[in-house]
């Protein structure tokens, strides 16, 4: 025996809550989805349009995490290009891709061909996209997933990577049906900032994805419940409470089973038959951490750095000063050390907190200064440290600390 064997022999549960914990995997796709009745039905609506040799250029899906974008459009669109020759379907997950560059050429990888070298330049890698959309059927939906994550870099401009995609001449020359699907969580944050020639060319078309309500939750993850616990091993009660819980803070499926999974881990390291109320509750802090520190990281950088600077003042204490006017905002946006992208007006700093503010990241209210005119405050709805632990993902794009 070493103290390795004793270490996981007591972690090891003797007595589980959970008969198959894996059902709370909230990256499993489900066998069945809960429908949403409105959104296939407008998505539906757009894609029979290639009846009347017609589709838009860009569909806008957008809505909260967990919502149930991605999977209802990808088997919405299969379903339909499984029923109709002339259509193909392609996935794309932009998440991951850090310059435009690396996102064309993961378009290219997606339809089956090989990701081209940095020499071959955007234009280079489009060519190539081109060529391989010759194989396709007449029409193509290319559904891009992530697409916020589309930023300004070094070389290129998220309109650089639209003109191309939408107007290329390339996909003009060949008379290619395209039309792309843009999956964002948020449509008020994908601060693309698009020129004129593109916002032109793009579809117009947006179907809009809600928070679950209290009922859809339920009907959503009860059956994985079911067989992720042991008979008896939630409460009801417990239940309830955590679709309650779920509802009121984020409407999302994934968070919800993800609470779910981690008040059943409570429950069995404290060596209880069945997960409580009160395990529910102790796990639901370690839940909103959780989500609200990923909601961070995908933030479009300008609200990130904004949102940086708000809490970017200590006082002697070490506590970060809350609220701050706009004004210090800018001053810090202001210093030597931000990227020129990122020095932003006071304007702009107020537009960027209004949408942080409907995301539910801050609240902001303005006060009168009598002479001194009228003044915006701002403060996070949520613990600011959080902000530096989302720091680790994008610590380039932040701003550090300073002493008040």
């Amino acid at each position: 025996m070493t103290r390795y064997d004793d270490l996981f022999d007591e972690l090891a549960a003797d007595e589980s809550v959970f008969a198959d914990k894996g059902a709370l995997d909230p990256l499993a796709e489900p066998e069945d989805i809960v429908p949403w009745t409105e959104q296939e039905r407008a998505l539906g609506r757009i894609l029979t349009g290639v009846t009347e040799d017609y589709l838009p250029t860009t569909v806008s899906i957008y809505g909260p995490p967990g919502t149930g974008k991605t999977i209802t459009t990808q088997r919405l669109c299969q379903e339909f290009a499984d029923r109709q020759s002339m259509v193909g379907v392609e996935y794309v997950n932009l998440k991951e891709c850090r310059t435009i560059f690396s996102a064309a050429n993961e378009i290219l990888f997606a339809l089956g061909g090989e990701k081209e070298g940095a020499y071959v330049g955007l234009d280079g890698v489009f060519e190539a996209i081109w060529e391989r959309l010759e194989e396709y059927p007449e029409w193509t939906v290319l559904i891009l997933d992530e697409i916020d994550h589309i930023q300004h870099d070094a070389n290129y401009d998220p309109s650089d990577f639209f003109y191309r995609l939408l107007r290329g001449e390339g996909k003009l020359e060949r008379e290619l049906q395209l039309s792309v699907f843009l999956i964002s969580n948020e449509l008020l944050t994908v601060d693309l900032r698009l020129d004129s020639r593109v916002e032109s060319a793009m579809g117009g078309e947006e179907v809009f994805f809600p928070p679950y309500d209290e009922a859809e939750l339920r009907a959503i993850i009860g059956a994985r419940i079911e067989v992720a616990f042991v008979d008896g091993g939630l409460s009801e009660e417990a239940f309830d409470r955590g679709v309650q819980e779920a509802a009121y803070r984020w409407g999302d499926a994934r968070r919800t089973l993800r609470l779910f999974r981690q008040a059943g881990e409570l429950a069995t390291e404290r060596k209880l038959d069945r997960v409580t109320v009160d395990c529910l509750l102790d796990s639901l802090e370690g839940t909103e951490r959780e989500t609200t520190v990923a909601k961070l990281r995908s933030l479009p950088l300008r609200h990130l750095v904004v949102l940086a600077a708000a809490v970017g003042t200590r006082g002697s204490d070490g506590k970060i000063i809350q609220p701050v006017r706009s004004s210090r905002i800018h001053e810090r946006l202001q210093q030597p050390s931000t990227a020129e992208q990122f020095r932003l007006g006071e304007r702009a700093i107020q537009k960027l907190v209004g949408e942080l503010d409907t995301m539910g990241l801050v609240e902001s209210w303005t006060e009168s200064k009598g002479r001194a005119g009228r003044a915006m405050y701002v403060e996070t709805t949520f613990d600011p440290e959080w902000v530096y632990e989302a720091q680790a993902a994008v610590a380039e794009r932040l701003l550090p600390a300073e002493e008040y």
